[in-house]
C-alpha cells in the first residue's frame, strides 16, 4: 500500500478499542468485497432517487471504500466512516477521493450534515447492545439534514438461526483460512473466528480474528429509531421484496429525519 493510505484522520472515543476487522482486512477485500455489485441496484432504486447530484452521502461502516467508489462515480460527495484503520487503507486505495474517517459509528463526528446516509454488509449487526444501536441512531438523526434519509440493513434472527452456523476453510498457494461461525439461540449472538495465515517469503504468518455480531427483533430496530427521533422504517426483505436470493434473511430499513 502506498504511503498516503497511513493519513487517514482518527477521532476515539474512551470507549472506543482496535477493530476486529484491522487483522481480517486483506482476507475481507480478497474475499468478501463483491457485496456491493450485488446492492447496488437496491441503493439506485431505493437511494439516488432521493439523493440529489453533488449532495452528502456518508457510507457508515464503509469498509474497503467500495460503495464509496460507486457513490463518488455517481457526482455525490462522499464520507466514509470505519473504524478499523486497515479496512480505510483499502478505502483509500479505492476511493481516495473521498473524505475518509476512523471513528466509532456510536460517536462519529461530521464537519457538514448529510443528505444521505447508508450503512450496508449488516454493519450494524455488530452493535452488541440495544442501546449501542441506539446511539447509533442518534448519532445518525443529528447528522443529517431535515428530510435526510437513512437507510441500512442488518441481518435477522432467522437467518441467524438457519444459515449462521458453518465450517470451512480457504486454501490458496500464498494464504490459507481456517473460518467457522456459531449462533448462540439464548444470547441471540453470532460469533465468526478465523485462523489465518499468510505466507511472507519463506515463513507464515498466522493472524485469529474473533467476530461478533448480534440478532435484533425487528419491533426492537424499530423502536430504537423512534427513540432517536426517527419515523418507524419502511422495511423491505431481501429475498421476498427484492427478490435478491442471497439476500435471504437481510431486511433493508430507509427512514428520514422530518425534522
Amino acid at each position: 500500500m502506498d504511503n498516503k493510505s497511513q493519513n487517514i484522520p482518527s477521532i476515539k472515543g474512551e470507549n472506543m478499542s482496535e477493530s476486529g476487522y484491522d487483522d481480517f482486512a486483506w482476507l475481507y477485500h480478497k474475499h468478501w468485497d463483491d457485496f456491493t455489485d450485488r446492492v447496488w441496484p437496491v441503493i439506485q432504486n431505493f437511494v439516488l432517487p432521493y439523493a440529489a447530484k453533488g449532495c452528502h452521502i456518508v457510507d457508515l461502516c464503509c469498509g474497503t471504500g467500495k460503495m464509496a467508489r460507486r457513490l463518488l462515480d455517481e457526482g455525490y460527495w462522499v464520507t466514509g466512516i470505519d473504524n478499523s484503520q486497515e479496512m480505510l487503507q483499502w478505502a483509500h486505495q479505492n476511493a481516495s477521493d473521498a473524505t475518509l474517517l476512523c471513528q466509532d459509528a456510536r460517536e462519529f463526528q461530521l464537519d457538514q450534515p448529510a443528505q444521505v446516509i447508508v450503512s450496508l454488509f449488516d454493519s450494524l449487526n455488530h452493535m452488541m447492545h440495544i442501546h449501542d444501536l441506539q446511539q447509533v441512531f442518534s448519532r445518525v438523526f443529528e447528522a443529517l439534514v431535515p428530510g435526510g434519509l437513512f437507510f441500512f440493513d442488518m441481518n435477522t434472527v432467522q437467518k441467524y438461526e438457519s444459515r449462521w452456523a458453518s465450517q470451512n476453510a480457504l486454501i490458496y498457494p500464498d494464504h490459507v483460512a481456517a473460518l467457522s461461525a456459531h449462533y448462540d439461540l439464548k444470547t441471540r449472538i453470532a460469533s465468526f473466528d478465523a485462523a489465518i495465515f499468510v505466507k511472507h517469503q519463506e515463513a507464515w504468518i498466522r493472524r485469529d480474528v474473533h467476530l461478533t455480531q448480534r440478532a435484533y427483533a425487528v419491533n426492537e430496530i424499530q423502536q430504537a429509531l423512534v427513540n432517536a427521533g426517527f419515523p418507524e422504517a419502511r422495511i423491505l426483505d431481501g429475498l421476498q421484496d427484492l427478490s435478491v436470493s442471497d439476500f435471504y434473511g437481510r431486511l433493508f430499513f430507509w427512514t428520514q429525519k422530518l425534522s
